[in-house]
């Protein structure tokens, strides 16, 4: 089959902004049924398809994720494009699915280049790579608090206090691989796109553990539908 995602990356370049739905016990606190036109871009990590299911594209980085949902997936997501990075196997997806590299060391050089590579292994930063291939104005997070809260470590399932401490084991090194993004997109972003500003990217949770994103607007600062 073949691969439509170049195509819909040229039909959706230069979008005011782009919304990236994370998984964070913070997106309980927002009304994201604001979200819900069809003219905004949206996209979202994991199970947060089922927050805003006409989200343009629904992103996963695991292959074992995709195992467990991919049946609620197909039958509950009404968007265009579902990527996936596959990590953990080496079983191919259906042609349903988009699948996406991850940057390595010899393939560094693809990255804000190539349609079929992202950078990070964690859904989240893979997203926010994933953005910049539309070359938005603003990118804005939801739920990227990688952090707890009230002893839930997501917005969408509960977790008992032993799951919240591996996790918080990640957390700390999915933040280490966002500061290691951060320096490189600096670094790069106008040898690439020298005709386009570095896309601003807010993080609209101001009790975030992310901090290196501008944590001051608020969702309604960027609804404009």
């Amino acid at each position: 089959m073949r691969n439509i995602f170049p195509d819909f990356i040229q039909q959706n370049l230069h979008p005011e902004t782009i919304f990236i739905i994370g998984g964070g016990p913070s997106i309980q606190s927002y009304d994201l049924t604001q979200l819900q036109h069809p003219d905004y871009f949206i996209i979202t990590c994991n199970q947060a398809f089922q927050l805003l299911p006409h989200s343009k594209i629904s992103h996963h980085s695991d292959y074992s994720w995709w195992q467990k949902y991919h049946q609620r997936l197909e039958m509950d997501f009404k968007g265009q494009i579902i990527t996936g990075c596959g990590l953990g196997s080496n079983l191919t997806y259906p042609d349903s699915v988009i699948k996406l590299n991850t940057i390595q060391f010899h393939t560094r050089e693809q990255l804000f280049k190539s349609p079929s590579y992202v950078y990070g292994n964690n859904c989240g930063l893979q997203t926010v790579s994933l953005a910049h291939l539309f070359i938005p104005k603003n990118i804005v997070l939801i739920g990227f608090d990688f952090k707890s809260e009230n002893n839930q470590s997501h917005g969408y399932i509960q977790d008992q206090q032993n799951n919240i401490k591996s996790y918080e084991k990640f957390w700390t090194l999915f933040l280490k691989d966002f500061q290691r993004f951060e320096q490189r997109r600096h670094q790069i972003w106008h040898e690439i796109n020298p005709d386009y500003p570095l896309p601003k990217i807010w993080n609209i949770n101001p009790n975030s553990a992310l901090t290196l994103y501008d944590q001051t607007a608020r969702l309604d600062d960027f609804i404009s539908i």
